[in-house]
């Protein structure tokens, strides 16, 4: 029996069978190792623990880039997550925080938030007091108090709640004020870049700034961020 099938079965004799049988690190033709199949086809928990007693090679990737944390995250499977972290299981990428497992789980705060021992990663869920100050910032009419409110923010986590939450229909200045925050983090910038549409901005030439008033603070703060991001 191969791994693929094995992951299927969900059946634990299967699974030990397997691993006296099997290379416990073999790999398929995309790469995946017998872990990233269990987490994959959803192997019972007791499978994968039974697997990684065998002390796999949890870093392993496949054709994709994927690790076995990043396969759990993708599957939102918040107890596989917690296994591999007990583990042990390297949080850090050299190619920076956007291969990450973290930077993957974005979108599901509260999966985010098992891996913020990432190098540069943020706390992404918010407590009610937190919510509510952010409520109360975006909320303000006044883009001129909102850019004072924003200036006085001492918490990355705050911040970056409020620019990612943003209308930015409502045009860049608040956001260059978050720009300015010594707490604003460089997650948050690159959030922001991102948002801004920033890649856009920067293809403008002089002419094509000149030509409207109302691009000039857009383009400004495009070439600031990156600025920033290059550093």
């Amino acid at each position: 029996m191969a791994w693929a099938e094995v992951s299927k079965s969900k059946d634990l004799e299967v699974v030990r069978k397997a691993i006296s049988k099997l290379d416990v690190n073999e790999r398929d033709a995309r790469g995946r190792t017998p872990l990233m199949l269990f987490i994959t086809n959803r192997m019972p928990l007791e499978g994968i623990q039974l697997l990684m007693a065998q002390h796999i090679d949890l870093e392993a990737r496949d054709k994709l880039g994927d690790t076995a944390l990043k396969k759990a995250v993708k599957f939102k499977q918040e107890k596989v997550i917690s296994l591999l972290l007990a583990e042990g299981v390297n949080l850090h990428m050299p190619e920076g925080i956007t291969a990450t497992a973290w930077f993957a789980a974005r979108e599901h705060a509260r999966i985010a938030d098992l891996l913020l021992e990432t190098p540069g990663a943020i706390r992404l869920t918010l407590n009610a007091v937190e919510q509510q100050q952010v409520d109360t910032i975006l909320y303000e009419d006044s883009l001129d108090t909102m850019c004072q409110h924003i200036s006085k923010i001492s918490s990355a986590v705050i911040l970056h709640a409020i620019v990612n939450n943003y209308n930015w229909d409502d045009g860049p200045g608040p956001m260059r004020t978050a720009l300015a925050n010594p707490v604003c983090a460089p997650i948050t910038m690159m959030d922001m870049f991102e948002l801004m549409e920033g890649a856009y901005w920067l293809t403008l030439t002089e002419e094509e700034i000149a030509s409207s008033d109302w691009k000039r603070p857009w383009k400004e703060m495009a070439e600031m961020l990156r600025e920033k991001l290059e550093r």
